[in-house]
């Protein structure tokens, strides 16, 4: 929980979403149009981290995995990943700056407790999934990579 005492005891909010008053009292929640229209409407938010969609402070060690890491270590298993990378400077022309990212993920639910019993998890359950789609006008080649039929572009 963000926060175990005061006024939002027991609520789930993100707190880069509270402001407090500097002389104390009641404290301003900030919501997006979506989340204000349900609460309006007394439903829960969809994306809210009330909605089951807090799942705890990340562990200091575990905050720099790279996306196969935290697959290898995961409680459930992806079956697709759907990512756009994104250029954040659109000033540079280079192929190895593409840092954003954003896209959609499909996850089917497990029995965590079995699922714990083989972690990690075969390789081949893994790297089997990864595949890179590269869509654009511009096909942009790294560098000693010009054989198409290569899959690790």
């Amino acid at each position: 929980m963000p926060y175990d005492e005061g006024p939002l005891r027991d609520l789930l909010v993100d707190p880069d979403g509270v402001s407090f008053p500097p002389s104390g009292g009641i404290p301003t929640l900030s919501l997006c149009t979506s989340c204000y229209s349900s609460l309006k409407n007394k439903k829960m938010p969809p994306l809210s981290l009330a909605n089951k969609n807090f799942l705890g402070p990340v562990p200091e060690e575990l905050k720099d995995l790279t996306v196969i890491e935290e697959a290898m270590i995961a409680r459930c298993r992806s079956k697709c990943w759907i990512v756009q990378l994104k250029e954040e400077n659109q000033d540079l022309a280079l192929a190895t700056t593409q840092r954003g990212v954003k896209g959609h993920i499909i996850i089917y639910p497990q029995q965590p407790s079995k699922l714990s019993q083989i972690l990690p998890p075969p390789i081949e359950d893994i790297v089997s999934p990864v595949c890179a789609l590269f869509i654009g006008a511009l096909l942009r080649l790294l560098n000693g990579c010009a054989n198409m039929q290569n899959p690790w572009l």
